[in-house]
């Protein structure tokens, strides 16, 4: 029985094999695109659920609010876990590791191997406790216990010792520290929030982070900001619970464990502990989940869409089959049988959809990982948490491919059907106009989409910030490279260079992935407010052609490296104008600043957020050297200039290769998840465009067949191949201009909802909505003009001896 069912469904897609071909083909596309987006969903939210105890450890984290803004600090100082895990019964362990730098480190092993590595981390026995990362070498139970010791990923062991035992090697971490290797672990897998290529003995770094404090400061001050308890530090700290859910508890606790200096003093700002499992999608990587949100949704319509080609198309050979299902009823084939009969058919046709959709998959897996910057580990694919959601799919599509058309065609009446008439046509009619309505209207919705966010991000990469980063090259001078003793002769040097215009210097990169912010207090009045600071040298508001609100005087002390220059929207907060700007701030722990002038309004942040509160602390050429701002003159060779700018540089540097960036490609990588999130919304709305035209394709291609008698007569009886392509198309047309008239106000209400998490936003214009209206009307027109001009242009003979 079931081998005969499958020939009658072999057979049936070879007699219709162009509307099956279609059929397959929108379904595979479907399921291809769906299957990536299922792939980036599972891998984004199985983060760190490989750890055993994982739903048992919490993340600390401080939030503070600036009006209805949130800003969170995830560094705890030194002794925050341990006053913490002193203070509550609920806390069975705790782990700490260092927190990531802005920098990198030069790490040897050799004379021959020697790295400068962004990812060298320190941690405490704790943090191996907490987190289930295997050992490949070692003893678990020792590691990290002694001060100067090192785990090694497998990575990094066969970087800087390749096939050879790294146990007991010694590596040098910046120059001066000669860690001992003490194990080996395997490397981090991607779906990790936490990611390291080094683990040294936290005992080490703590020692480090004293003796810099001591450097900078007095021994008092050096001690209060060592042994706090609050947020001044550099520690990721994490707590492993007792039993879950009783984090709230130890929440209550923590204010009253701070130090004087770190007490709470906003009514809305407070000491969280975050489940482990939620630690990416709030700490890491915060727009991810916005985007598995959208993605979800499209991925959704997109597998609708595919479906419902294969509904249509079925429905749609309904008058065909009819006859086949009513010769089968009258010699006593049951209505379950029929049943069975079409749920093995989409059986078939979608598991060889899904044969060339994996093979699409495959295909399109690079574009979509270089796309999105994924970095998803091969045997993520054969995990559950991708594999059980892709055979759901299948199964889902089997359900509902196979279940109308299966209740529908095994529901006619034998003698009705033999007759010509099914019962029910009308009614599949009106169902087969709904869903190709639905269709466009989601492909028409989708170019609204696309269009709206092109322009937002246009806006953004095109609007005037109040600072000019146009041919300005960033170049990172490393101090631990020995580039600060050689600063000023850099500096001198990059400025004779022909097509250099100016350079100017800060300890800071603009718009780079690390902003230093200062609670600013006037000493005379009770105002205060939490700014984001810039050291910049004194050329750096010339340079970057930063606009004056009140400019200093000659006499003001502008390069003394005690003055500081703050904006407007600062100036207000602290009650500063233009008649007393001349003030005196505290900016905690003794240290004093004079304001010396007030510059305009400039956007330093992302155009997402208001313009918040900054100052830019000004000193002499000698003080803020951590980058070079070369601005390059216009009509300058780019090329020639920076490769003179790397020859002064080779002249000075030791190990650190040379380096640059463009701020305008620093302040375009500010919006690389909206624009990377744009550029999959687009190829997604041309995957559901196509799907559309597929259906559309089918149906054309099957009511011109159903009609070529019809359209004979119609020739025969002196009806122009104008008139048949109108008569053939009018219908297709109605219902894409009934889809647009859907899909522009709920496209409308959508957008504006995204465009409103915005500060700085486009406005919606009534053009965008004609745009898409009119390419969905076009795409119709190709569709379907195709099969109406064949169709028009047949021989009447021919066509009027079609049975």
């Amino acid at each position: 029985m079931l081998q005969n069912y499958l020939k009658i469904a072999w057979r049936t897609f070879w007699r219709g094999s162009v509307v099956s071909l279609v059929n397959i083909s929108g379904l595979a596309i479907g399921l291809a695109v769906t299957l990536l987006i299922v792939l980036y969903v599972a891998h984004e939210y199985s983060f760190d659920r490989f750890h055993s105890d994982g739903e048992r450890v919490m993340r600390a984290q401080f939030r503070h609010f600036e009006g209805e803004e949130l800003y969170t600090v995830s560094a705890m100082s030194f002794g925050f876990a341990g006053a913490v895990r002193n203070a509550s019964d609920h806390i069975q362990d705790f782990g700490r590791i260092s927190e990531k730098g802005f920098g990198s480190k030069l790490i040897r092993s050799d004379a021959n191997h020697a790295w400068f590595e962004p990812d060298f981390r320190f941690a405490d026995e704790g943090f191996l406790r907490l987190f289930s990362f295997p050992f490949v070498l070692g003893n678990p139970e020792n590691a990290l216990k002694n001060p100067g010791t090192v785990l090694l990923t497998e990575k990094s062991a066969k970087k800087y010792f390749g096939t050879v035992n790294p146990m007991g090697k010694t590596i040098v971490y910046d120059k001066r520290h000669y860690l001992l290797v003490v194990g080996v672990l395997k490397d981090p897998p991607a779906n990790s929030s936490v990611q390291f290529d080094f683990l040294a003995d936290l005992r080490t770094f703590r020692a480090i982070e004293v003796a810099g404090y001591k450097a900078m400061m007095d021994e008092k001050t050096a001690r209060q900001w060592t042994d706090n308890i609050g947020t001044g530090g550099a520690y990721e700290t994490y707590f492993l619970l007792h039993e879950k859910g009783s984090h709230r508890e130890i929440e209550k606790l923590i204010p009253g464990l701070l130090t004087e200096s770190e007490k709470i003093r906003e009514s809305k700002d407070s000491y969280k502990l975050l489940p482990l499992y939620d630690v990416h999608f709030s700490l890491i990587a915060p727009d991810s989940q916005e985007k598995v949100m959208i993605f979800s949704a499209i991925a959704g319509m997109i597998l609708i869409l595919a479906l419902i080609n294969y509904i249509n198309l079925t429905t749609a050979r309904s008058s065909v089959r009819g006859r086949e299902v009513s010769v089968r009823k009258i010699v006593g084939a049951a209505r379950k049988a029929l049943v069975v009969q079409f749920y093995l058919e989409s059986v078939l046709y979608v598991t060889l959809a899904y044969v060339l959709a994996f093979l699409l998959f495959v295909t399109l897996q690079p574009v979509f990982y270089k796309t999105l910057h994924l970095n998803i580990d091969r045997s993520f694919l054969l995990t559950p948490f991708f594999l059980i959601p892709a055979a759901a799919f299948w199964v889902v599509s089997v359900l509902l491919s196979g279940s109308y058309p299966a209740l529908l065609l095994s529901g006619f009446t034998a003698i009705k059907t033999l007759k010509g008439t099914t019962g029910n046509a009308d009614a599949a009619l009106k169902i087969r106009k709904g869903l190709t309505v639905f269709q466009f209207t989601v492909s028409i919705a989708l170019i609204i989409g696309s269009v709206l966010v092109k322009q937002q991000m246009d806006f953004f990469l095109q609007k005037d910030l109040g600072i000019d980063r146009a041919r300005v090259a960033t170049v990172f001078l490393d101090s631990e490279d020995g580039l600060d003793k050689h600063y000023k002769i850099i500096r001198e040097e990059v400025s004779h260079i022909k097509g250099v215009e100016a350079v100017t210097a800060s300890n800071l990169l603009m718009y780079g992935d690390y902003m230093n912010a200062w609670r600013i207090k006037r000493i005379d009045a009770k105002k205060e407010t939490d700014a984001y600071t810039y050291p910049v040298d004194e050329e750096f508001i010339k340079t970057m052609h930063v606009k004056w609100a009140v400019e200093p005087s000659k006499k003001s002390g502008f390069n003394t490296g005690n003055a500081i220059v703050i904006n407007e929207v600062a100036a207000r907060q602290l009650g500063i104008n233009a008649k007393n700007y001349r003030q005196t701030v505290d900016l905690g722990n003794g240290l004093t600043k004079e304001v010396v002038g007030i510059i305009e309004d400039f956007h330093y942040v992302k155009l997402a957020q208001q313009i918040r509160p900054m100052a830019l602390f000004v000193g002499n050429d000698t003080t803020f050297r951590n980058y070079l701002y070369i601005k390059i003159s216009k009509g300058a060779s780019v090329p020639e200039t920076i490769a003179a700018v790397q020859r002064v540089y080779n002249r000075y540097k030791t190990i650190k290769p040379f380096e640059y960036a463009f701020l305008d490609d620093t302040y375009r990588y500010l919006y690389a998840s909206e624009l990377e999130m744009g550029t999959i919304v687009s190829s997604f709305t041309a995957f559901a465009i196509l799907i559309a035209s597929l259906g559309l394709f089918g149906l054309a291609t099957f009511t011109a067949e159903q009609r070529t008698k019809e359209i004979g007569i119609r020739k025969v009886l002196g009806a122009s191949v104008s008139g048949i392509v109108s008569l053939l198309s009018r219908d297709f047309l109605t219902l894409v201009l009934i889809a647009v008239l859907i899909s522009s106000p709920v496209a409308w209400w959508v957008m504006g909802k995204w465009l409103e998490s915005f500060a700085y936003r486009i406005e919606i214009e009534w053009w965008v909505f004609f745009l898409a209206g009119a390419t969905g009307i076009v795409i119709a027109l190709l569709t379907v003009g195709f099969h109406s001009i064949k169709a028009a242009l047949m021989n009447p003979v021919k066509a009027l001896k079609v049975e």
